[in-house]
């Protein structure tokens, strides 16, 4: 009998100690898994974040590549016009110069030209550094172009903003800039409001601009197919630069009347 129960005791112990390591090789599977799934998830989001990475920089070049080229079409037909009818002109000037009055006309039209291709050159250079941001920041940047959307009848904009709000990186300050000029110019081309209401503050070095119009509204999602659909670059400058900053653009509708654009950034 006490052999029988020593047998018995031996074989609990066995299976015993078969079960703990059954149930440690069990917990170190789960633990080998958890690690693997871990980092596959890891490498996707990884791959996920460099593809995201590589859609930015493929559209900011696209951006880039249509602004260049909106550069040298104006520089083409606006100032090369110009240039080949000052060279006209001289011609003309050699031929006539004997001739007082038709060389002064050649003169003043020739002025003329001149002036207004310097106002050509300036408008581009003001369109890539813009003067008034570079010199005085963001908010009388944007205080400029609520004049200016004012000046040209398009809608009645109001502003309100400290104007002791500044952004430290002047490069971080023109990307800005630039998002919130195509947002305006975007719901002005889209939305057809007749009235805007600008309104920027900075909330815990975050820089909220709140655009309330009287327009069409959009929501996000839709703003996103668009962008997925669309053959101009637009809406696909207002998603990259926000992407480039880090920023966020929400696209709202308030109360089915009226609609909002917020953009949130951080400043440094």
């Amino acid at each position: 009998m006490e052999n029988k129960g020593s047998i018995d005791l031996s074989v609990l112990i066995i299976i015993g100690t078969m079960g703990i390591l059954f149930l440690v090789f069990f917990i170190i599977f789960i633990v080998l898994l958890y690690q693997k799934r871990m980092q596959t998830n890891k490498t996707e989001r990884a791959n996920s974040e460099k593809e995201h990475q590589k859609k930015l920089l493929a559209a900011s070049l696209e951006i880039a590549e249509q602004e260049r080229q909106t550069i040298a079409v104006n520089l083409h037909d606006e100032v090369g016009l110009n240039l080949s009818i000052l060279k006209i002109n001289f011609s003309k000037l050699r031929l006539n110069s004997g001739n007082e009055e038709v060389a002064e006309n050649i003169l003043a039209t020739s002025y003329a030209l001149i002036e207004n291709s310097m106002e050509i050159v300036r408008g581009i250079h003001n369109d890539i550094r813009p003067g008034t941001l570079m010199a005085l920041g963001l908010i009388s940047a944007i205080k400029e172009l609520v004049r200016e959307i004012n000046i040209s009848g398009g809608a009645e904009v109001m502003f309100t903003g400290n104007q002791d709000i500044l952004v430290p990186e002047k490069n971080r300050e023109l990307q800005l800039h630039r998002l919130i000029k195509e947002v305006l110019n975007n719901t002005l081309r889209h939305a057809k409001p007749s009235f805007i209401e600008i309104n920027v503050e900075n909330i815990e070095n975050t820089l909220i601009v709140s655009i309330l119009h009287d327009g069409m509204g959009v929501t996000t999602e839709r703003i996103k197919e668009f962008a997925q659909n669309s053959k101009g670059l637009g809406l696909k400058s207002i998603i990259t630069r926000s992407g480039l900053l880090n920023a966020k653009v929400d696209f709202l509708i308030e109360n089915g009347k009226k609609a909002r654009v917020v953009i949130k950034c951080g400043l440094v």
